[in-house]
């Protein structure tokens, strides 16, 4: 009586209609319409097929819910434990919480359209029996919090990252031969999930391609206005971006066992093994990095330039004078302030910039 009870308070799942060229109660006719090509027509009836089919979950009380909660331990044990920015300057944590507000208004609101256009697309699809759905957007209302919910705890990886790994300062620029390649190669990932999206006949690059089209403009921009850091916090931007990153593949995994959400085989490489699919991981590892890669200029530039001008005596910087120098860094120009000289170091386990503290009474 129990289970039945729990089955009845569900909502119901809500079939979608087929199209007329499918056979829907107001079909004319069982044949293609001419708008619809025999190849379209099958892919999209494999498509309603999947759909369709029941889905399979162990457990009828483990929703999308639980899975945030699990997502959160981490996240709320490293803030209780040892939050960020508490040896960062006042400058720091202005940069720091600019970082943040930025990314979470664009990070998420790209990351809705893409994650809606795939949902549409029917790359991935959510158990409605274990979310909360709306007919007036393509993904659950707990999808939405997970942008919020991933995008914060990534930016506050990257923040712990670059207070607890020390700067690699004896490293100097990539290259301007590296630089070039390393652009051909992102401008070639944007050719090709745009290819992919809407030129491919072969349904299986469409996630890869989706991951392509809406990433590979964003890695592409970060390399540009932020390659001079890489090598000097290559470390910090590594941890940063494979704690989050991996933590949220692994949860990924979870929601598929427990059937909240799913992935139509047709549309993946088919390069897994169980949940761990290849596709799904660069979604989020590529996703993650967009996340990681803001912060790390920010938060390498500003840190970098109190050192610079700190060494020199010269007073410390704004915000201004923060954005005037990733702005030096985007167009190729030298970052050595004044006369420091080429051998520039730094400390980053040393706190710059700080107001001097108070005495203590004995």
């Amino acid at each position: 009586m129990v289970a039945s009870s729990a089955f009845a308070m569900r909502a119901p799942l809500m079939r979608p209609q087929l199209p007329l060229q499918l056979g829907g109660a107001a079909a004319t006719s069982s044949l293609p319409s001419p708008l619809y090509p025999v190849a379209q027509h099958a892919r999209l009836a494999n498509r309603l097929t999947h759909m369709m089919a029941p889905w399979d979950a162990p457990t009828d009380w483990f929703v999308y819910g639980h899975l945030h909660l699990i997502l959160a331990l981490p996240t709320l044990t490293l803030l209780s434990l040892s939050p960020p920015l508490q040896r960062a300057n006042p400058l720091q944590k202005q940069m720091s919480y600019a970082f943040i507000v930025f990314i979470v208004c664009i990070g998420v609101a790209q990351s809705f359209i893409w994650d809606s256009y795939g949902a549409s697309m029917g790359f991935w699809e959510f158990n409605p029996d274990k979310c909360t759905t709306r007919d007036d957007i393509a993904i659950p209302i707990e999808e939405v919090l997970w942008l919020f919910h991933h995008v914060l705890k990534t930016a506050l990886y990257q923040l712990k990252a670059f207070e607890l790994v020390g700067v690699q300062a004896d490293r100097g620029v990539p290259s301007p031969e590296l630089r070039a390649s390393v652009s051909a190669l992102l401008v070639a990932a944007c050719a090709f999930g745009v290819w992919a999206l809407a030129l491919s006949p072969d349904d299986t690059v469409k996630c890869i391609g989706l991951v392509c089209a809406f990433f590979a403009p964003v890695w592409l921009i970060i390399w540009q206005i932020g390659s001079q850091f890489v090598l000097r916090h290559a470390n910090r931007i590594t941890i940063g971006w494979f704690l989050p990153g991996v933590t949220t593949v692994l949860i990924d995994c979870l929601g598929q066992q427990q059937g909240v959400w799913r992935f139509p085989a047709q549309y993946l490489s088919g390069i897994s093994e169980g949940y761990l699919k290849l596709d799904i991981v660069l979604v989020y590892m590529v996703s993650t990095f967009a996340v990681t890669g803001t912060g790390a200029i920010i938060i390498a530039a500003t840190e970098e330039l109190i050192n610079r001008r700190d060494a020199l005596g010269l007073p410390p910087p704004g915000p201004l004078d923060v954005a005037q120098y990733i702005l030096g860094s985007m167009i190729g120009r030298d970052l050595q302030v004044a006369d420091e000289g080429s051998a520039f170091e730094y400390d980053s386990t040393l706190a710059v910039g700080l107001p001097p503290a108070l005495p203590q009474e004995s």
